[in-house]
Formats: structure tokens, sequence, C-alpha cells
């Protein structure tokens, strides 16, 4: 007979469990599948915090960008000349009156000759109206400040936004136009209603000027390019898209809001009749999110070629 305290208890793969019972191999295996699946889990919820605190930050990363505006229709004069563009503002909930005062104060660094708005200075609500345009006022340019609406400034009440546009001496350029003298040389400037809550006038702007001329175009939204049908516009500047503020990695945008979607989501774009700068804009539109588009100033410098 073998003694009790000397026997062994083994499991079905030979091996003794430590308190002499035999192991069970499915209850191990359950254990580890748990703990793998349990770091997978951790993982994940660490990156979409991560990810979604960047998406937070990234609306507070502005970008200059930089264009170069070149044609040999420029005046010798107007070779330098300096274009700061500023647009999608949105202005509310999720865009402070102090954030507004800081990009005024950053774009008056700028030392810019023109300043040109293109529109959607608010979101929300109309109470916002005013205390947007108490900041924008604050902009300073050698020829001017200039600007359209956008289709969230017609949904908060256009007339308003015009009245406080002109009280701030903002020039509005919505189908309308202006020539900037220098030494007796000129180029025009002017701009389009916007393009899903108005009605767009471009004669307004070219009826009075030359092939020859230099014209530059605002319109809130880039789809408006796709309309122009004369060679008299050289540029045009626009935002409205802001970049599709979600992407994928700046390669695709699952939302743009154009009838032409990547094609004129941002940057510079060659249309059949003139050229298209394509703002990211500043702000963000319904949710305070962006992910690798970040907002923009553009700075563009006109050249002489």
């Amino acid at each position: 007979m073998i003694p009790v305290d000397s026997m062994h208890v083994f499991d079905s793969t030979g091996n003794r469990s430590s308190d002499g019972s035999a192991t069970n191999p499915d209850s191990n295996s359950t254990r580890i599948h748990g703990r793998s699946a349990g770091r997978v889990v951790l993982a994940l919820t660490l990156f979409l915090m991560i990810l979604l605190a960047y998406m937070l930050i990234e609306p507070y990363w502005v970008q200059k960008k930089y264009y170069l505006i070149e044609s040999d229709e420029i005046p010798q004069v107007f070779d330098g000349t300096k274009i700061v563009f500023l647009t999608d503002i949105h202005h509310g909930k999720f865009y402070s009156k102090a954030r507004v005062r800081k990009v005024v104060e950053d774009v008056n660094r700028m030392n810019a000759d023109v300043v040109l708005l293109g529109g959607d200075y608010v979101e929300g609500s109309p109470k916002y109206i005013q205390s947007c345009f108490d900041e924008l006022k604050k902009l300073r340019a050698v020829y001017g400040v200039y600007g359209v609406l956008g289709n969230h400034d017609h949904w908060q009440g256009a007339d308003s936004c015009r009245h406080a546009m002109a009280a701030a001496g903002i020039k509005s350029i919505d189908n309308g136009a202006y020539w900037i003298t220098k030494k007796g040389i000129r180029i025009r400037i002017g701009g389009v209603g916007d393009h899903c809550e108005d009605k767009q006038y471009p004669e307004r702007t070219i009826d009075s000027v030359n092939v020859s001329d230099f014209v530059l175009l605002v319109s809130h939204s880039p789809d408006y390019a796709m309309e122009i049908t004369t060679d008299k516009v050289d540029y045009m500047f626009s935002g409205h898209t802001h970049g599709g503020q979600i992407t994928l990695f700046g390669k695709y945008a699952p939302k743009v809001p154009s009838r032409y979607r990547q094609k004129l989501r941002t940057g510079l774009v060659s249309v059949k009749n003139c050229k298209v700068i394509i703002s990211n804009g500043i702000g963000t539109a319904f949710i305070p999110l962006r992910f690798f588009a970040r907002p923009q100033i553009v700075i563009g410098e006109l050249r002489r070629i």
C-alpha cells in the first residue's frame, strides 16, 4: 500500500497541480484569452481617448497658409501686395469672442494690404452677430477690409449681418466690387452672393473691366467657380468646406459641403476659367472638432510674372 501523503495527482497531460488536484487546460486557456481581450479593450479605449483629445485640440492649432498669386495681368505697382483671407469664423458657443479677438490680432500683425472675409461669421444664434463684428471692426489693412456673407449668416439674419458689417467699416462685396488704386493703376476686387442662400451677379464685378485687368473674386462657396463663364476673373477666394473638417489624415473627407466633393475641398485648384484658393476656415461647424484639416488664415502675395 502506498501512503496517502506520498500520493501525487496528475492532470491529463501528466502534470501535477500545486494543490494536488488535476489542472483543467480549458480553464487556463480561458484565463489567457480573457487577459488578452482586456488588453485589447484597454488599448482601444486609450487610442480613442487620445484621438478625441487631438480632435479637440486641432481647432486651436491655426495654420498660416501661404500662396503666390501669379499673373502677367498684375500691374507692376501691385507686385508684392499682401492679401489676407479669413473665412468661416463661426462665432458662437464653440468659438468665443476672445478667440475672434485673438485671430484679429494675428491678422493685424501680418500688416496686410487687403483683408478679405469669406463669410460664415456666426453660428447658432443672431445674438452673436454684434459681438463678432465688435472684434472684426478692429481689422486693419492699407486698402481696406472687404467681405461677403455665407449661408450661416443668412440663417441668422443677412440684413443684421450687413448692418453690423457696415458699422464695423467692412465694405460689402456681396454682388458688388471696388477698384483698388495705387499710383493711378488699379485692380478689381469683387464678390458674389452666397451660392446656397442668395443670388450671384458677377456682372457687377466684371462689366467695367477689360480682359487685361487683374480681378479677384470672393465667393463663400467654391462651387461657384464651376459656374464662371467669363475669362475676366483671375483668382477666386472661397471657404465653406472647412477642408472637410474631419478627414482621413488629410487625404480624404467623408463629408464635404460641395457638389464637387474632394475636387473643391481645400487648397489651390485650377478650374476652366480661373484659379480658386479654398481655405479650411478658422472655426468649426456644428461640432468643435477637426482632424487633419487645420484651421487656416490664408496669406496671398501678388506676383507679376
